[in-house]
């Protein structure tokens, strides 16, 4: 558990390994099972299955049976928790682990899987000309931390409020944190 002085958040994860998906299939509401069907690549069916079985084992942990009463709706756009007093989620996954967090307040998480790439030519799409100069400037091992510290927070300030432009969000909390160095 995390707080800010205005809210709460939680962060939960799940090592994709330790879980049979297919004998979770059966939990998904309806509109989750339709979104299932339209998922055609075996890795990302198996992440969509357990983000959904992690989201729920989280909200009963937190919130017990009331949990229940929340609906997932999904149809576009991000996740959402319909429901009288329902909280904010986020949902997030990368090769073999799966996030969620649970928050009061609007929330966007972000979890990544660091490797080598042409950081410069990525940043050039989704950078402001001030941030890609800076991710030039830098050493390859520094471009590594820097591109995927602003790739996941512009992912997670999306998730949370369909914006991209991360400079407005002044009064946001923003937390970095690795479950494991080799993953």
């Amino acid at each position: 558990m995390n707080s800010t002085k205005e809210g709460m958040f939680h962060v939960f994860l799940l090592d994709v390994g330790e879980h049979d998906y297919k004998s979770k299939i059966g939990q998904l509401s309806g509109e989750c099972m339709e979104r299932l069907a339209r998922i055609t690549h075996p890795r990302r069916r198996e992440q969509f299955v357990l983000g959904r079985f992690l989201l729920r084992q989280a909200l009963s942990h937190l919130h017990g049976p009331v949990a229940e009463t929340w609906q997932l709706e999904a149809a576009s756009g991000k996740p959402r928790l319909m429901g009288d007093g329902a909280p904010e989620i986020s949902l997030s996954h990368s090769r073999e682990l799966v996030a969620c967090a649970i928050s009061t307040l609007e929330v966007g998480l972000d979890v990544e899987y660091c490797k080598e790439r042409d950081f410069v030519a990525i940043a050039a799409q989704f950078c402001g000309d001030a941030e890609l100069r800076h991710l030039q400037s830098l050493s390859q091992a520094e471009q590594t931390a820097s591109f995927y510290e602003m790739w996941t927070l512009k992912e997670a300030t999306f998730k949370a409020s369909e914006r991209t432009d991360t400079e407005a969000l002044g009064d946001m909390c923003y937390c970095h944190f690795r479950p494991r160095e080799n993953y």
